[in-house]
């Protein structure tokens, strides 16, 4: 059997391999770092997409028909899910760059005991993730407004301060994960 560091060092392993790996579970993880990310971002759009949106489109949502509003939802969720993993595929993307600055040692989330991986978790990895992906949420709904022009005033500035605080959050929880996995792989 391969070991998901073994698949990550070598970028090797087959699909099953990779898969055995991937576990997925609805968890406090996957809702805080990567679905809420995901919701903010649909929900910064949202008022852009609704005007450019056509009809049909609007009909496919259930806009406008019996039970639409739950048709809406359901769908509204789902993009929120897919919005937040495409932002923690790109935070994940830019992990590298990140450990050029300060390493993590990524096979203490394979390696480690479970029990060890699990408080690393709930303690800061998962505020860490949510942070960057909150971030990258809000880069990129700043990155869509520049090009409309938009005047710079005091919504504008409502998501540079958090933007800002987020990132500082996060570079700071990024230190303790890299002490503590470091730390983690000195005593192995």
């Amino acid at each position: 059997m391969v070991m998901q560091s073994q698949v990550r060092k070598s970028g090797h392993g087959t699909p099953g391999d990779i898969i055995n790996y991937m576990k997925f579970e609805l968890n406090s993880h996957i809702l805080i770092a990567h679905w809420i990310p995901g919701f903010f971002l649909v929900m910064a759009f949202r008022p852009m997409l609704i005007a450019s949106t056509s009809d049909p489109i609007k009909s496919l949502m259930g806009s406008g028909t019996m039970g639409g509003e739950a048709i809406t939802a359901l769908a509204l969720a789902v993009v929120a899910f897919l919005a937040g993993e495409f932002l923690d595929a790109s935070r994940d993307l830019l992990e590298d760059l990140w450990d050029i600055f300060q390493t993590v040692e990524w096979d203490f989330f394979s390696d480690a005991k479970q029990e060890e991986i699990e408080t690393l978790r709930s303690s800061l990895f998962s505020y860490y993730v949510f942070d960057h992906n909150v971030s990258l949420a809000l880069i990129f709904f700043l990155l869509w407004n520049i090009p409309f022009r938009m005047p710079m005033n005091a919504w504008m500035l409502v998501f540079t301060v958090p933007l800002t605080i987020f990132i500082w959050n996060g570079i700071r929880l990024r230190s303790q994960i890299a002490s503590r996995t470091k730390r983690w792989a000195e005593n192995r």
